[in-house]
């Protein structure tokens, strides 16, 4: 019973922890890897290596994570994490993405795309993390301008 207790209480702290001001969501860095690989009609997938930094003294698992990907307000497609990724703490740390594109919707804007350097990125969508086995689903809401010539290869193909 006492192994069941402690369980629960560690558990609780880390929920209550989570839940405080003092954590910090983790800063985007960069994109690292852009690849086509499959290409379709009405719908492309795409790999992507996104770098984070983790600016916590913790560390967690993201189990998962999934979300709706925007430039200049229209959507372009949707995101899923491709596999776990274990986040240390105070480190930088890669999220391997799979992206679902539009065709339609990359096809409409790519002239609007080729005649800009940089253009507006936003993803909303949600993650889960891990630690101790516990879990806990975050927003994820990013927004910032970004050079383009790393995504336009993905709707130029």
């Amino acid at each position: 019973m006492k192994p069941v207790i402690s369980t629960l209480l560690i558990g609780l702290a880390f929920l209550t922890s989570c839940g405080t001001s003092n954590v910090k969501q983790p800063e985007y860095r960069d994109v690292r890897e852009i690849r086509l690989i499959e290409l379709g009609v009405l719908q492309s997938t795409a790999g992507i290596d996104l770098i984070y930094y983790n600016p916590n003294n913790f560390s967690v698992q993201l189990s998962e994570a999934r979300g709706d990907v925007y430039i200049d307000n229209a959507y372009i497609g949707r995101f899923n994490l491709r596999e776990k990724v274990q986040v240390g703490r105070n480190s930088e740390f890669v999220v391997p993405a799979i992206i679902k594109l539009d065709m339609i919707g990359a096809l409409k804007n790519q002239r609007e795309i080729y005649k800009k350097k940089e253009v507006l990125l936003r993803i909303d969508g949600s993650a889960r993390v891990k630690k101790a086995g516990i879990s806990k689903d975050i927003p994820i809401k990013f927004e910032s301008m970004q050079n383009i010539e790393k995504f336009r290869s993905l709707v130029t193909k």
